[in-house]
């Protein structure tokens, strides 16, 4: 049994094939992931908040699981909900190499930024994702968000200030 790695990665096979340290194969499953860091470029760290509510030393649980794809049913499209207002975004998970994925483009066309203060201004966010594993059970990774196109009626969005609003948020998910 011990020569099945060695072929497995002469023969191209990555870590999801095996596993890191070659215990059980990867598969596809249910995760639960958290936010632990958050780096706002936008609004000098205003919007860290709706990305982290219980403070920067507090990682955030997602309040749904994902489900992440075995390697045969790669690329896989779904829609993913993260927690309000993070609902029902189109992704398409890939192979994103050595035993990782990628989630890139992935558009929410309405997520409002929080009446409290920004009364009824709506945004649009393009995600952009990479997650690499620690072992078949635990994954670790980084997620790019751009924010545009502020609207509302109330006049209270926020003015960026320049079109490359990036929050950047990393990563933790474990095996349900």
């Amino acid at each position: 049994m011990r020569w099945l790695l060695p072929l497995l990665i002469a023969c191209g096979g990555s870590a999801k094939d095996t596993g890191a340290g070659g215990e059980k194969p990867w598969t596809g499953g249910d995760f639960d992931f958290y936010t632990q860091s958050v780096e706002d470029d936008c609004l000098g760290g205003a919007l860290e908040a709706l990305f982290m509510p219980d403070g920067p030393g507090e990682p955030h649980a997602f309040e749904h699981s994902i489900y992440l794809p075995d390697t045969s049913e790669l690329p896989y499209s779904s829609t993913v909900d993260l927690r309000e207002p993070f609902v029902e975004m189109p992704v398409v998970i890939e192979d994103g190499g050595d035993g990782g994925f990628t989630i890139r483009g992935s558009v929410m066309e309405a997520v409002a930024l929080g009446e409290a203060s920004y009364g009824d201004c709506l945004v649009t966010m393009t995600v952009d994702a990479d997650l690499s594993l620690v072992d078949v059970n635990e994954l670790e990774g980084s997620a790019s968000i751009s924010i545009s196109d502020p609207r509302g009626d109330d006049g209270r969005c926020p003015v960026f200030s320049s079109d490359d609003c990036v929050v950047g948020l990393l990563l933790s998910a474990g095996r349900r």
